[in-house]
């Protein structure tokens, strides 16, 4: 079995006496998509904000094709090769489309700037269907199309490891089956995605595996067929009486 790109063991974050996240293990191996479900705060993006640098955990590990990375600044951890959305879109908002998706650039290795990066962010701008509003405020956009720019900039980053905060959420059925389809674009050209979402069709449509999470620990780990029917996945979800 090859190595995962990204190792997650044992990472853990109180605050004050809230286990937001307790002893989290997970892998992503490379062009996987695995997707950390659970109910509404059982600890998952808390778990993100731990894996991208935005939280230090108070222990546990995170290795990226075996460098560790806990505890480094989040834009240190971009520049390694992970990359993420949140579940509130954050834009440059008075910054156009194509600026938002030109200051993405500037976390690669080649550190792309001004022109030399106008055609690539075009070409990422085309890819999410925001080409022909480049030149638009951030602010502007609706909320789908904010997202979609998000998702441009973080590419522009050119991540290895992709972490999807319920990116998927508020599409109407057209713009999911595109987003799906997208989304699984990212994984055949190699982009390993961990993604937390709750909109079950593309869960099953994208993920190679899931790991469910409940008041911050682990409690199921497989395909999501098999994690949806697990008695103890379906009382997290619904509570006893409908378990």
């Amino acid at each position: 079995m090859s190595k995962p790109l990204l190792d997650v063991k044992g990472l853990s974050r109180r605050f004050g006496g809230l286990k937001a996240v307790e002893g989290l293990s997970l892998e992503v191996g490379k062009g996987e998509i695995v997707g950390l479900l659970g109910p509404n705060g059982s600890g998952k993006t808390t778990a993100l904000n731990l894996i991208s640098g935005a939280l230090r955990p108070d222990r546990g590990s995170v290795k990226l094709d075996g460098l560790e990375t806990a505890g480094a600044p989040n834009f240190k951890v971009a520049r390694l090769g992970i990359s993420r959305t949140y579940q509130l879109v954050r834009l440059f908002k008075t910054m156009t489309v194509l600026e938002n998706t030109v200051a993405g650039m500037s976390f690669t290795h080649g550190h792309l700037f001004g022109r030399e990066a106008t055609t690539p962010a075009m070409a990422l701008l085309d890819r999410v269907g925001l080409a022909a509003r480049a030149s638009h405020r951030a602010e502007d956009l609706t909320y789908i199309d904010q997202k979609r720019l998000e998702l441009a900039r973080c590419l522009a980053s050119r991540p290895r490891v992709l972490l999807l905060d319920e990116w998927l959420a508020g599409l109407n059925p057209t713009e999911l089956l595109q987003a799906i389809d997208l989304v699984r674009s990212l994984k055949h050209e190699g982009v390993s995605i961990l993604m937390v979402e709750h909109v079950l069709e593309a869960v099953r449509s994208l993920c190679d595996h899931c790991v469910v999470m409940n008041a911050g620990q682990r409690i199921a780990r497989g395909t999501a067929a098999s994690v949806l029917a697990d008695p103890e996945v379906v009382r997290a979800y619904l509570g006893d009486d409908d378990a």
